[in-house]
């Protein structure tokens, strides 16, 4: 590189430099950044809970056949799964609710004594899960499931369709529980309570315990006892304030 532009270019660096500091000065030094003091920090954990009723049904089933021909049992096993289906959206159940979660078709052996195994025929399973978002429909969908050719129901579970809202609410209630928190025990130390300097947020959980739903063939009679309960979303927060 040329020494005159080599020169140029260290001038105007030198003048870039004097410029902020000039611009620093005016700001003026209360302006200035100043790292906080640990020593002069009080540090609250909280947790923060809001109860609600669950809004959507999960039901989780599926549907075995078996028999000598593997064409034939894959055949007859869809045209079940397709009535099945076709009775969950005569109950309301929409097309975008309905999803395949497992489709299977497998032998059957047998093991004779120092012989080789054999096969004795096949299966075929199809697993489905179903989102029910009208509640009073459930314990009629479930119950009704079996009729229409599901032999194995794997679980029936409750849940909220979209827990943003009342994570964000339960959220709120754990910062404020903290900022109360911190405010009595400054109080007690003869200090004022300054600015939040730093915050964390634990994992957010929203438990939604399944009811399980284990015996084959299951339906008939007055229905499923099927109850949603309530449920409980939690958010744990830890704030940092600085203390006056």
């Amino acid at each position: 590189m040329d020494n005159r532009l080599k020169n140029a270019l260290a001038v105007l660096a030198g003048l870039l430099l004097l410029v902020l500091i000039v611009v620093a000065a005016a700001i003026g030094k209360d302006k200035v950044f100043k790292p906080v003091d640990k020593s002069r920090t009080i540090v609250m954990s909280a947790e923060g809970k809001v109860t609600a009723k669950p809004d959507v049904a999960t039901v989780m089933f599926s549907v075995v056949t078996q028999g000598k021909d593997p064409s034939t049992i894959q055949k007859n096993n869809d045209l079940k799964m397709t009535k099945v289906i076709d009775f969950l959206k005569s109950q309301g159940v929409k097309s975008e609710d309905i999803q395949t979660t497992n489709y299977n078709l497998y032998p059957q052996y047998s093991y004779p004594q120092n012989a080789a195994p054999e096969i004795t025929g096949y299966s075929s399973s199809q697993q489905v899960t179903a989102k029910i978002r009208d509640l009073d429909t459930v314990k009629d969908i479930v119950s009704g499931l079996t009729s229409q050719g599901v032999n194995q129901i794997d679980n029936v579970s409750y849940g909220i369709n979209d827990p943003n809202a009342l994570k964000a609410e339960a959220r709120q209630k754990a910062i404020d529980q903290a900022r109360e928190k911190a405010e009595v025990l400054v109080k007690g130390l003869g200090v004022k309570l300054g600015r939040v300097v730093n915050f964390t947020e634990g994992d957010m959980s929203t438990p939604f315990p399944p009811y399980p739903m284990m015996d084959r063939g299951y339906g008939g009679g007055g229905g499923a006892p099927l109850e949603p309960g309530t449920q409980d979303v939690i958010v744990s927060v830890t704030v940092t304030f600085e203390l006056k």
